[in-house]
């Protein structure tokens, strides 16, 4: 019993100093990208006249606008890894180290800052709201899904109302921008608007950021940013996914080729020669062996098996 108390208190003690060690790692994390953004702001970042700031609160149609944006720079392409590849998201180049100037113009930036907070230089702001109650919904689901959220709608709605999520008060968050609408570079939209005519909208985005549509291009413009579309090819515009890229993972190549003997087009002589002598040292004297019919070699001292006729099956997963 005494025991079974020293443990409990060992275990709550080193609990706790773990606590402690996360919340200060989570506080210093946020100086470090706070500074980093203020070097992004007064030192990288370089205003153009046609750079275009795709602006919303989170889960208000971000993803949408970036990709009508991508359709009207490029007459429809369908040719990225990640939308970031081609519209980064402005406040997190500040953590990732992207160099903003290599990005050829119209640059188009993503981000979720409040008015007070985003740079103010020579471009376009397009500013896209939506009904705060679908909002809600949706970022609840996102935090679910992407932030591990274990609680219920009742427990994350309270924190909406209050502005203790990600990136504050919805309220707040439309009102700075809503008191700028009239400003000649502020375009303000309704998310709603985009559903109820998209074709209409995407022209009036079009004539407000200088961008000409070819009257050709329209109709796969229009049929590339419908919703059916983009959850087609949902990997390119997730959010995980757009991490993994940041941090040079490349898609789709989890599962690679499944063939034997796939190490032939990649070992030079003497790597297969290390190889095999540090196998025949540590595993060789056990009997175990790919040689013969389960592999494939190109040189006279791949190891045989010392008492085991059968070799392993490699997995076609690996």
């Amino acid at each position: 019993m005494i025991l079974d108390s020293v443990r409990r208190l060992i275990s709550r003690l080193l609990r706790a100093i773990s606590t402690l060690l996360r919340w200060a790692s989570v506080g210093l994390r946020g100086l470090a990208v706070a500074i980093d953004y203020l070097r992004l702001v007064l030192l990288d970042y370089r205003s153009r006249p046609d750079d275009v700031f795709i602006v919303t609160y989170p889960r208000s149609g971000t993803t949408w606008m970036q990709m009508i944006l991508y359709q009207l720079t490029t007459d429809g392409e369908m040719t990225i890894g990640h939308i970031a590849e081609v519209c980064p998201w402005f406040e997190r180049a500040a953590v990732n180290r992207r160099d903003l100037e290599k990005l050829p113009s119209p640059r188009v930036f993503k981000s979720h800052l409040p008015y007070w907070f985003m740079p103010k230089g020579k471009g376009k702001y397009l500013y896209v709201a939506r009904n705060g109650k679908d909002v809600a919904v949706s970022f609840y689901h996102f935090y679910k899904s992407h932030f591990r959220y274990r609680h219920g709608f009742e427990r994350f709605f309270k924190d909406f109302m209050r502005g203790w999520v990600v990136y504050g008060s919805w309220f707040q968050h439309v009102r700075g921008w809503w008191k700028h609408r009239d400003r000649p570079n502020v375009l303000f939209l309704r998310y709603e608007d985009l559903i109820a005519d998209l074709e209409g909208t995407i022209r009036r985005i079009a004539e407000f950021c200088g961008l000409p549509i070819k009257p050709e291009a329209m109709p796969r413009i229009l049929q590339r940013c419908s919703f059916d579309f983009m959850k087609q090819h949902e990997l390119l515009f997730d959010h995980a996914a757009e991490v993994m890229w940041e941090r040079g993972f490349t898609m789709n190549q989890f599962l690679r080729t499944g063939r034997m003997g796939d190490w032939t087009a990649y070992f030079t002589p003497e790597q297969e020669v290390s190889f095999d002598q540090e196998f025949q040292h540590r595993l060789g004297c056990l009997g175990l062996s790919w040689d013969g019919q389960m592999g494939q070699s190109r040189n006279p001292h791949t190891v045989s098996g010392q008492g085991s006729d059968q070799s392993p099956q490699a997995s076609p997963r690996t």
